[in-house]
């Protein structure tokens, strides 16, 4: 299980994150809700330490992380218990498709290279791209880069991953690709933080839905309770448009 709690961030004045709460249990699918500069991807950012908190704590199993005080070994141990998946691919350039999956176990001292490149061969073949596993990120579309970027995250064999808008760079006919993995891992039993603007992909795979707004969590809960029966004017608001063709269904 996964505790996070006041975890606050302000660039010089502008305060992005305001006590940010939440719990996410193990296997479960926590969906991301809200507006540009609610705070979503700063709150994720901050979550794997891409962006120092001001203050909070975060709890990940035998893991106790106090986000001003914890020493580099503590921050170290937690963050490799984590993976991210980009909304623009973060893929190395001058890396294959096979490298870019297989160097971060290098990295992070989970494998050595032939461990690794077996394990990268197992994901390359699970996200559907074994075919393609010598090309370079250039030679790829952008949803095979995405896909690429999220074997690359399951490599780490993270106790959680977040997923920062994972199709919002991807074409149209792309994003069906993603969603379709997507839904794969969490039918896993992957505990995942999903930031998402895909209304109908985020009311069908969450088991919580969490809306945030100007840098808190205005409210959570269940899709049904979140999509269907939101308590809050600013909830309402946000959803119209898709709670509109829900009612329409």
């Amino acid at each position: 299980m996964m505790k996070i709690r006041g975890i606050r961030k302000a660039f010089g004045k502008q305060h992005v994150l305001n006590g940010v709460d939440m719990d996410v249990d193990d296997g479960e699918v926590v969906v991301i809700l809200g507006s540009s500069g609610s705070g979503k991807t700063t709150f994720l950012r901050c979550l794997n330490f891409l962006e120092k908190a001001d203050a909070g704590h975060i709890d990940l199993d035998d893991s106790h992380i106090d986000v001003k005080s914890s020493s580099k070994k503590d921050v170290l141990d937690y963050q490799r218990k984590t993976a991210m998946v980009f909304q623009n691919y973060a893929l190395f350039n001058n890396k294959t498709a096979l490298e870019n999956i297989a160097m971060p176990m290098i990295a992070t001292g989970k494998a050595d290279k032939a461990q690794a490149d077996r394990r990268a061969e197992e994901l390359i073949d699970k996200v559907g791209l074994s075919e393609r596993k010598d090309f370079y990120p250039s030679q790829l579309s952008g949803g095979q880069q995405q896909r690429i970027g999220i074997a690359r995250a399951l490599a780490l064999d993270p106790k959680v991953t977040l997923f920062d808008e994972p199709t919002s760079a991807l074409d149209p006919e792309l994003v069906g690709q993603v969603l379709g993995l997507l839904r794969d891992i969490a039918n896993a039993g992957a505990t995942m933080i999903l930031v998402t603007h895909e209304m109908k992909f985020a009311y069908e795979i969450a088991d919580k839905v969490v809306f945030m707004d100007k840098g808190v969590v205005l409210e959570q809960g269940t899709p049904q309770d979140i999509f269907e029966h939101p308590k809050h004017q600013r909830t309402r608001e946000f959803l119209s448009r898709f709670t509109s063709q829900l009612e329409n269904a």
